[in-house]
C-alpha cells in the first residue's frame, strides 16, 4: 500500500481500477486488514460512491461518483474567485 493515500483512497482508486474486487481479494491485494478493508467498503457505500449487489459483490455508483466530482470542482471554482 502506498503511503501517499489513505487505506480509504487506497482501496476506492484500486476499486475503481479493478471493481471486480470484494472485500476479500482487496484485502490480499493490499496486504491490509480484513476489517478495516470491509468498513471501506461499508463507508463507500454509505457515500453512495459503491452499490451493492449481494454479499461482499459491489459494483461503481457512477452517479454518486460523479456528482462528487462536480462538488469537488465547484468548490475549487469557490476557492478560485
Amino acid at each position: 500500500m502506498t503511503s501517499d493515500y489513505t487505506l480509504r483512497e487506497t482501496v476506492f482508486r484500486t476499486f475503481l481500477k479493478v471493481p471486480t474486487l470484494g472485500p476479500r481479494e482487496m484485502t490480499t491485494r493490499l496486504g491490509a486488514n480484513y476489517n478495516s478493508v470491509k468498513a471501506v467498503y461499508a463507508k463507500l457505500y454509505e457515500e453512495g460512491l459503491l452499490k451493492r449487489e449481494g454479499r461482499g459483490n459491489y459494483v461503481p455508483n457512477v452517479t454518486g461518483i460523479l456528482l462528487l466530482l462536480l462538488d469537488r470542482v465547484e468548490a475549487l471554482e469557490k476557492r478560485l474567485k
